[in-house]
């Protein structure tokens, strides 16, 4: 599992993405907020995932005085903050599949987007994500994102440009 960790942050900063692995719960909310005073954040866009709750993230952002933002509000946020379903080795990537509330805009529109995912959801190759996506149809229909690092875009002398139409900076923590 150590090796498919470290070829995912590496693959992740490949892309001008940036990972930290922790070691607890406390530890990553302790360097989120850490990481959101470093940004002068204020508003944040909260998506609901799983580890969120594990950690009580949302009771914890709004005891520091961070205020939550949803729906069409999510445009002036500083910071959204979003789990994954997998996070992908080869390429850097996280996969997040239609949840519930605003991931779609969360994961989009502010500036910064921090992720939360645990060291089991990273799996080796697209193949694997693909795959999961296979069986989530099955169940029902739904949306997939993939995210490789903050946005890009080139112009047509083929400069990149990072954060023009979408999150110009990408945080992934890793948790046990």
């Amino acid at each position: 599992m150590g090796l498919l960790i470290e070829r995912f942050i590496d693959e992740l900063e490949r892309v001008a993405g940036k990972a930290q692995r922790v070691e607890s719960g406390e530890q990553a909310l302790q360097i989120l907020l850490d990481s959101l005073r470093l940004r002068q954040a204020r508003t944040l866009a909260l998506s609901d995932f799983p580890l969120a709750r594990e950690v009580s993230l949302e009771r914890v952002l709004r005891g520091a005085g961070y205020e939550l933002i949803t729906g069409r509000e999510i445009a002036r946020a500083d910071v959204g903050i979003s789990g994954a379903d997998l996070a992908i080795a080869e390429t850097g990537s996280l996969l997040l599949g239609s949840g519930a509330g605003d991931w779609e805009l969360v994961t989009a529109l502010p500036p910064v987007h921090i992720a939360l995912v645990r060291t089991n959801q990273i799996v080796a190759t697209l193949e694997e994500g693909f795959a999961l996506c296979e069986q989530k149809l099955k169940q029902t229909s739904q949306n997939f994102l993939f995210i490789t690092g903050p946005s890009r875009t080139a112009d047509i002398e083929l400069t990149p440009v990072i954060g023009v139409h979408g999150p110009q900076e990408l945080l992934v923590f890793i948790l046990p």
